[in-house]
C-alpha cells in the first residue's frame, strides 16, 4: 500500500479543534409547548395570505402582533429572558410564514445591547424595545465591508461629552421604522465601539433600499458627522460582545432558512401528492420522491447543527457554538436554495408566477443568504480550522 503523502493530509490535531457537540440535546417539553404556541399563533395572525397583503402595505408589517409577540416575552431583556434554544425554536416557526416584522431586528438591537451594554444602559435602553413600544435594529454591514470584517465606513471620535460618528451602514433591518440602532464603529487608535443610535438623530439620513425581499424592509443610514452623548457608547468590550452577537445572529438566521426550507418542502410535497400528470399524481414518481426525499434529510441534518449550536452557547462554550453556526448556516444556505430550486421546478410552470407562494421563499433565500455571512465565507473560515496552516490554492 502506498503510505500518503504527509503534504496532502492535515495534521490530525486540526481535527481535533472541531467542537464536540453536547452529549445532552434532548428537546424538552418548554420548547415543544413554544413550538405548538408559535405554529398556532403565526398560522391564525401571519398565513402567506397575510403575508401577500403586507408586501404592499406602506408600514409592510401588522403592529397589533408585534405588540403581541412583545408581550408574550419573545423580546424579554435579551438572551437571558429566552436563552439561544428558544430562539431557535421561534426564529425557525418565524422563517415557516416569512413573518414580516421586525421582531428580529429588535431581537438583535437587545441582543448587542446585552452583549456590550453596561446595566444602567439596558436599564436605559432595553425597557422599550422589550414591550415593544419602539423598534430596534442593529448595524454592521457597510457597503465595501466584509462579513466578519470590522468596520471601514463608519468612524467615531470623542469631542468632549460627545461622539461624532460619519461614515455610513447598509441593509439594516427595518432601518427606516427603527426607533434604534445599535451601530459598530472604527476609533482613533485602532479602537472599536458600539454605539446605540437613537432615530431621528440630527446627522443620521435614512434611506430606504430597494431590497429583493418584499416581506422585509431595509435602509441605509448615512451619518454626516452626527452628534451623540458619550453615554450610548456601550460600554462593555466591542469586539468580545461582536463575537458574542455573530454566533447568535449566524444562528438564529440559519434556523430562519430551515423553517423556510421545511416549509418549501412541505408546499412541494403536497403539491406534487395533488397534481395529476399521466394519469397519476407526480408524487409517485422517482423523479420527485427522491429530491424531496434529499430536502428532507437536509433539513433534518441542519436542524441537529442549529440545536446543536445553540445548545452550545446556551452552555456558554462561545468558540464552539460559533464553529457549530457557522456549520449550520452553510448547510442552511445550500438547503434552502436546494429546497427553492426544487419547489419551482415541480411545481412546473406554476412555480414562476406571482400566485405561487413558492416565489416567496426564493426572494427570502436571496436576501438573507449573506446575513452574517454566506455559505463560501462559512466554508472557508470552516476549512481553516479542518486544515490549519496549509497554504489555499494558487
Amino acid at each position: 500500500m502506498t503510505d500518503i503523502d504527509p503534504t496532502l493530509a492535515p495534521p490530525s490535531e486540526h481535527l481535533l479543534r472541531l467542537p464536540a457537540l453536547p452529549t445532552d440535546m434532548s428537546y424538552g417539553e418548554e420548547h415543544a409547548l413554544l413550538r405548538q404556541s408559535a405554529r398556532r399563533l403565526l398560522a391564525e395572525k401571519s398565513d402567506l395570505r397575510a403575508v401577500r397583503r403586507l408586501v404592499d402595505d406602506p408600514v409592510g408589517y401588522d403592529p397589533d402582533l408585534y405588540r403581541q409577540l412583545a408581550e408574550l416575552g419573545w423580546l424579554g431583556l435579551g438572551k437571558d429572558a429566552l436563552g439561544p434554544v428558544h430562539l431557535t425554536v421561534l426564529l425557525e416557526e418565524m422563517g415557516r410564514v416569512l413573518l414580516p416584522s421586525p421582531y428580529f431586528a429588535t431581537l438583535l438591537a437587545l441582543l448587542a445591547l446585552d452583549a456590550g451594554g453596561s446595566d444602567a444602559q439596558r436599564r436605559e435602553l432595553c425597557p422599550e424595545l422589550a414591550s415593544g413600544a419602539r423598534i430596534g435594529s442593529l448595524g454592521l454591514d457597510e457597503p465595501r465591508g466584509g462579513f466578519d470584517g470590522e468596520p471601514a465606513s463608519l468612524r467615531a471620535e470623542r469631542e468632549g461629552d460627545q461622539c461624532l460618528l460619519s461614515g455610513e451602514k447598509s441593509h439594516v433591518l427595518w432601518g427606516g421604522q427603527a426607533g434604534l440602532v445599535v451601530v459598530s464603529a472604527k476609533e482613533p487608535g485602532g479602537g472599536l465601539g458600539l454605539y446605540a443610535v437613537p432615530l431621528p438623530t440630527t446627522g443620521v439620513v435614512v434611506e430606504a433600499e430597494v431590497a429583493l425581499d418584499s416581506t422585509r424592509r431595509t435602509a441605509r443610514l448615512a451619518f454626516h458627522a452626527a452628534k451623540l452623548p458619550v453615554r450610548y457608547r456601550l460600554e462593555k468590550d466591542a469586539r468580545a460582545a461582536l463575537a458574542e452577537l455573530r454566533a447568535l445572529g449566524t444562528l438564529l438566521v440559519s434556523a430562519e432558512m430551515l423553517g423556510a426550507a421545511d416549509r418549501v418542502l412541505e408546499m412541494t410535497r403536497s403539491y406534487s401528492c395533488d397534481r395529476q400528470q399521466f394519469g397519476r399524481a407526480i408524487g409517485s414518481f422517482q423523479a420527485v420522491k427522491h429530491p424531496l426525499v434529499d430536502l428532507m434529510i437536509g433539513v433534518e441534518l441542519g436542524r441537529s447543527l442549529a440545536y446543536g449550536a445553540a445548545s452550545l452557547l446556551a452552555e456558554g462554550r462561545l468558540d464552539d457554538g460559533a464553529v457549530t453556526a457557522r456549520m449550520a448556516k452553510s448547510h442552511a444556505s445550500d438547503v434552502l436554495a436546494h429546497a427553492v430550486k426544487k419547489g419551482v421546478q415541480l411545481h412546473g410552470g406554476f412555480g414562476f408566477t406571482w400566485d405561487a407562494d413558492v416565489h416567496f421563499f426564493f426572494k427570502r433565500l436571496l436576501a438573507t443568504r449573506a446575513s452574517f455571512g454566506d455559505a463560501p465565507h462559512h466554508k472557508k473560515k470552516l476549512a481553516a480550522r479542518l486544515f490549519g496552516a496549509l497554504p489555499d490554492e494558487p
